[in-house]
C-alpha cells in the first residue's frame, strides 16, 4: 500500500483539477475561435474611397462608411 499525506494528496488534487480546467478552457478557445472567424468575415467592409476598414452588421447589398459617408457595395 503506498502511503501518501494530506499535502501529498491536496496537491495531486489540485494539480490534476487545474489540468482538466486549462484543456477545456483550451478546447473552448480553440472551438469559438473558428466560428468568430467566419463571422466576422461577412461583416468586414473596405472603403474604394478612403480604404477606411469597418464592420456593418446589417448584412445589406450597400453599406455607408462612418468615415467619409461614401457608399459601397458588397
Amino acid at each position: 500500500m503506498i502511503k501518501l499525506d494530506i499535502a501529498t494528496l491536496i496537491f495531486i488534487y489540485t494539480f490534476f483539477s487545474a489540468i482538466i480546467i486549462l484543456i477545456v478552457w483550451i478546447a473552448g478557445i480553440y472551438a469559438r475561435g473558428n466560428n468568430n472567424r467566419s463571422r466576422d468575415a461577412d461583416y468586414t467592409w473596405k472603403c474604394s474611397v478612403c480604404s477606411n476598414i469597418y464592420i456593418d452588421s446589417t448584412y445589406e447589398d450597400l453599406s455607408k462608411c462612418p468615415l467619409c459617408g461614401s457608399y459601397n457595395k458588397r
